[in-house]
């Protein structure tokens, strides 16, 4: 919205509320203790609204609507989509809605229906389905290894960062080559692939994505580098729901049947 739109709501509000919620000033506006006590009761109603939402959607007895899904972008992009495909031509009923966010509030707030998430601990207000745990493996472009050693934890290829989303760098310390020096900062996952395959460096990748990429290969020695687990999650209140219980089934027995290619054990 913009400030006029939300400055003529306020205005419209406190004049049916016959009350002041704001007090007007040039730094901004600022809440008085009415408009608290407001906010208090107004999350309230939210939670209700949503709670009455879940619980309608909950009942339903048909395969047929909505049903909203949140994921990764990586996950959805390089794994989910055949899988949505596959599910809306058996259930022709069911419409897809997909949010691409790393956010589990997504559940609770009541945007999302079912959320892929990879988590240690899941949101214990959630219900989950375990999925097979996501594998990060070290991979560079064939050339740039052939032109480097990976000798007994020691090489003299460097890593690409990844920006600001490890400023400690704490994968690279607990990871196969811990002394490796860091060049360039690269925090989104499709760019320090193309990175990798153009030769600036090593990266970790899930080797869901990174096995299917042309030009990349996997560092020879280390291994896997680390795992999560991956869940797929609900609110409670949909456990009654036909259709997204028919979601979650088909989405958990189709990415099993993958396991090998999530682990990295498809070659």
């Amino acid at each position: 919205m913009s400030h006029s739109t939300v400055s003529r709501h306020l205005t419209e509000l406190e004049t049916s509320l016959g009350a002041v919620l704001f007090t007007r000033s040039r730094d901004g506006l600022l809440a008085t203790a009415m408009a608290e006590q407001i906010v208090a009761k107004a999350e309230k109603v939210e939670s209700e609204v949503l709670d009455l939402q879940r619980e309608a959607d909950s009942l339903d007895t048909v395969l047929a609507g909505e049903v909203r899904v949140t994921s990764p972008p990586l996950l959805s992009q390089y794994m989910l989509m055949p899988h949505l495909a596959a599910f809306t031509q058996q259930y022709p009923g069911i419409e897809i809605s997909l949010i691409s966010s790393f956010t589990i509030d997504d559940l609770m707030k009541g945007a999302a229906d079912v959320a892929f998430r990879s988590q240690f601990e899941p949101n214990e207000n959630l219900v989950g389905r375990r999925l097979p745990d996501f594998v990060d493996m070290a991979y560079a472009a064939p050339g740039y290894i052939a032109e480097h050693s990976f000798e007994g934890g020691v090489t003299d290829a460097t890593w690409i960062g990844r920006g600001l989303f490890d400023p400690s760098n704490t994968w690279i310390k607990e990871g196969p080559f811990p002394d490796a020096e860091v060049r360039h900062q690269i925090p989104d996952m499709l760019d320090q692939a193309q990175a990798a395959k153009e030769g600036l460096g090593m990266v970790v990748l899930p080797c869901f994505f990174a096995d299917a990429l042309d030009g990349l290969e996997r560092i020879p020695g280390p291994g896997p580098v680390s795992s999560r687990p991956a869940w797929v999650l609900t609110h409670p209140d949909l456990r009654s729901s036909v259709r997204v219980l028919t979601f979650v089934r088909f989405l958990v027995e189709e990415m099993t049947k993958q396991e090998a290619m999530i682990v990295g054990k498809s070659e």
